[in-house]
């Protein structure tokens, strides 16, 4: 338990520290949003709408049967287009709050627990005796996370692929910097415990 709780302590500042960067210094999710030509217009709008705090698509279908129809209206708006996603929160937030990060941490705590807790239950396994077998354990985490969360978003929410692009880049990377970490404290039971060692 001690070597999965240091686990996750280190390989969450490492994922934290990574977000941090990736958000703040390094040019990778920045070319993925943009602004609206007119934002002002389209806030005021959903203001004067009285929308409630939610997600909304665009075309919205009200049945399957709306959605399976060539005929139907929400059949031809979608393949005409636009199609669009709105994640609306009506009430102000302070950006970047102390709360907001806190739990951030919390997450990538729980997220990296949780990698050290499957790798230790399967580190006694011969395929992953090697520190690298270690690390590519804890990367296809990483990998899992794109594929089954961001690709899945880019092929039914019809997300840009540039967007999905740069977010998974940004897990596979992260999950294997924190792989580097986990794989150093997580080892066979009676292996001696060489932290540094990128060839064990």
């Amino acid at each position: 338990m001690k070597r999965i709780l240091l686990s996750a302590f280190a390989g969450a500042v490492v994922y934290f520290v990574w977000q941090m960067l990736t958000w703040m210094m390094i040019p990778l999710h920045g070319p993925t949003v943009s602004s609206l030509p007119d934002e002002a217009e389209v806030r005021d709008l959903l203001i004067e709408q009285n929308v409630d705090s939610g997600v909304y698509i665009v075309p919205f279908g009200n049945d399957d049967e709306d959605m399976m129809d060539p005929e139907s209206e929400f059949y031809r708006r979608h393949r005409e287009g636009p199609l669009f996603s709105i994640y609306y929160h009506r009430d102000g937030l302070e950006p970047m709050m102390t709360s907001l990060l806190i739990f951030g941490f919390l997450l990538d705590f729980i997220g990296v627990a949780l990698a050290s807790t499957l790798l230790n239950c399967a580190s006694d396994a011969k395929c992953f005796a090697s520190y690298k077998a270690r690390v590519g354990f804890v990367t296809g985490l990483g990998v899992f996370l794109g594929l089954m969360g961001h690709v899945a978003y880019y092929n039914w929410m019809h997300f840009e692929a540039y967007y999905t692009a740069m977010f998974v880049v940004d897990a596979v990377v992260g999950w294997f910097l924190v792989g580097l970490i986990v794989a150093a404290i997580i080892k066979p039971t009676g292996q001696p415990a060489p932290v540094s060692s990128l060839s064990q």
